[in-house]
């Protein structure tokens, strides 16, 4: 999936559905088969709008003009050849291998993470999340949608934590946060640590190397554990080809919570 259509689904489930910003963004979604060959000023004749506020619109998405959107608009499979690409890590594999392939690897994983989970590092994460006040979770696609799986868990037990979509929002708030701050990071790969994984090239992600803040991760990659700016990781290894991290995520969050709640519910008595 292509840098322009994730930042334009996060614009969409946020933006205020009778601002222009929806509008266009609605029009640039359900027409986006065509953005790559549209002029600005095509487009903004679909639009009903003036080439100046389809620029202003392509910078507030954080591109540079429309130019730059188009040069994101292109959905090509697997473009940047991640071998944990959804479509070909689990539909393909699912069209060739079967349905009963697939509930064996989230089963295998499963199991295995029941039986090599690091117990003692959950609650070293619970008891973090308690000491810190400033909490982000953050990810990507899958993973950032278990970070607001997360945030909405530690909410229903009195914690706040803060995530965003927007990967510039993310990037400005970890190049900017203090020591008081705290991290949890979810990325399967582990590549969102180092790689601008949604941008043309994957360039280097170096700002890590610079923050201030506590940095836990929660991976399948046990390599994170050697960043120097790490201070825990939670590891759950797979065990097939199947990229089976939206379940894994799902386990560990709720063991997290579990021993936050503990640890709160201690401290009430």
């Amino acid at each position: 999936m292509g840098l322009l259509i994730i930042r334009l689904l996060n614009l969409l489930n946020n933006a205020p559905t009778d601002s222009t910003n929806y509008y266009i963004g609605l029009t640039m979604i359900n027409h986006y088969d065509q953005i790559q060959t549209l002029s600005i000023g095509e487009f903004a004749a679909l639009c009903h709008v003036s080439k100046s506020t389809v620029s202003k619109f392509a910078r507030t998405l954080g591109f540079d003009d429309y130019g730059d959107l188009k040069d994101n608009a292109a959905f090509i499979e697997n473009r940047f050849n991640n071998p944990l690409n959804y479509r070909s890590n689990i539909l393909s594999a699912l069209e060739q291998e079967g349905v009963d392939s697939y509930f064996d690897a989230v089963v295998q994983d499963i199991d295995y993470l029941r039986h090599h989970l690091d117990l003692p590092a959950i609650e070293r994460v619970a008891k973090a999340i308690v000491t810190h006040k400033n909490v982000f979770a953050f990810g990507i696609l899958f993973s950032e949608s278990a970070a607001i799986d997360f945030q909405i868990k530690l909410a229903y037990n009195g914690k706040f934590i803060r995530t965003f979509q927007d990967d510039l929002v993310q990037e400005e708030i970890i190049k900017t946060a203090d020591e008081e701050s705290l991290f949890i990071i979810f990325t399967n790969s582990g590549d969102y640590l180092t790689k601008q994984q949604i941008r043309n090239g994957t360039p280097r992600k170096d700002f890590f190397d610079r923050t201030k803040a506590k940095v836990i991760v929660i991976t399948a990659n046990p390599q994170i554990s050697e960043l120097p700016f790490v201070q825990e990781a939670i590891i759950f290894p797979h065990q097939t080809h199947f990229q089976t991290h939206a379940f894994m995520y799902q386990f560990i969050m709720d063991l997290i919570v579990s021993k936050f709640k503990q640890l709160t519910d201690r401290k009430r008595m």
